[in-house]
């Protein structure tokens, strides 16, 4: 009997331990897959998750670097295009080119007086051929001094040519200013005609203005002409 108990109790201990066997082993390889799956998901969450990033992180950048290089490669705007040429700039300009003609008028007189010169005053005369009843050294320098004074009225212009030249790039700027300049000027000028010889016009065509004090000073002017030319029409009635 103690032996048969023996067997049946291994036996059922047997049984009981391979069931708990079984037990223990169908969660472990339940489990384990869905670990590793679970596990391989979530890699690949974190992998998909860090390439969309670097891709998101990335885009800016190059579109960064692309406007940037855009905005490198676009030229700046010039200074004629940022803005219109200032009063007190057109004012310097307008004196430097009005002292650019005076300047310039010098070597055109004495280039025109020279060869005027060289020709008309080296010419053979013979004192009984006159010109007109007059002799002809007479002639010959009157031309000479008619040839000084062409070379003097064309230095202005001459000047005033090669400075054009040398201001080209802001030669629209300058033609608009001298229109709205004039039109300045003829809107305050004084009336010639009440002029006298104790109260002569001042600046009529404003040549002398080349600055916006200058200018004030030239509206001053126009006014006292005015006050006189008032008072003395008052005294005359």
């Amino acid at each position: 009997m103690s032996a048969a108990a023996r067997y049946v109790g291994l036996s059922a201990g047997a049984s009981s331990s391979r069931t708990a066997a079984t037990r223990a082993l169908r969660p472990r390889s339940i489990v384990c897959p869905t670990r590793a799956l679970s596990s391989s998901s979530r890699s690949d969450h974190v992998a998909g998750a860090s390439s969309s990033g670097a891709f998101r992180a990335t885009a800016p950048a190059a579109l960064s670097a692309s406007s940037s290089a855009s905005s490198s490669a676009s030229p700046p705007p010039s200074s004629s295009s940022a803005g219109n040429l200032s009063w007190d700039n057109y004012l310097q300009l307008r004196r430097s080119r009005r002292l650019a003609g005076m300047v310039t008028t010098i070597p055109t007189t004495l280039l025109a007086g020279a060869a005027a010169g060289s020709y008309f005053l080296t010419l053979e005369i013979d004192p009984s051929n006159t010109i007109a009843g007059l002799d002809p050294i007479y002639i010959n320098a009157g031309l000479t001094l008619a040839c000084t004074g062409l070379g003097w009225l064309t230095g202005p212009t001459v000047g005033t040519a090669i400075w054009g030249l040398l201001h080209r790039k802001n030669a629209k700027q300058i033609a608009h200013k001298d229109h709205d300049f004039y039109e300045h000027i003829k809107r305050n000028r004084v009336d010639p005609t009440r002029q006298s010889v104790q109260n002569p016009v001042p600046d009529y065509y404003g040549e002398k203005i080349g600055s916006i004090k200058q200018y004030r000073q030239w509206l001053r002017d126009q006014a006292a002409f005015r006050r006189k030319a008032a008072h003395g029409l008052e005294q005359d009635a």
